[in-house]
């Protein structure tokens, strides 16, 4: 059996100049393989944002692994995640996780407010 952590890097969220904000809530939840992930991540702004999830894996650069409204085949979608932006919310999940999907993950809303989640295997 295999485990997945996911953990938060940072809880507070960032403000932008214009009040614009974007926040993660969970704290540390612990998976087992083939569980479903669920990453939330909730944004303030006043006006029409384009949302992202990047992924950090090890010591890589984070890379770009969903992008709202896109129909591109970004990494995200091949790794059968998913993201809709709905509410002031863009959630990122996935119906079963793999240990390969260990990284951190970070939610961010154009151009520069963003927060990340950690996704560990352990």
């Amino acid at each position: 059996m295999f485990f997945l952590r996911v953990s938060v890097i940072a809880i507070l969220p960032i403000l932008g100049a214009n009040g614009n904000s974007v926040t993660q809530t969970e704290s540390s939840v612990t998976l087992c393989e083939g569980e479903p992930v669920l990453l939330n991540c909730t944004y303030q702004t006043t006006g029409y944002p384009t949302l992202f999830w990047y992924v950090q894996y090890g010591s890589q650069a984070p890379r770009l692994f969903l992008r709202d409204g896109s129909a591109d085949p970004e990494e995200g979608n091949r790794k059968y995640f998913s993201a809709h932006h709905k509410d002031r919310t863009y959630h990122l999940r996935k119906l079963a996780s793999q240990v390969s999907d260990s990284g951190v993950y970070y939610c961010a809303m154009s151009p520069t407010e963003s927060h990340m989640h950690s996704l560990a295997a352990q």
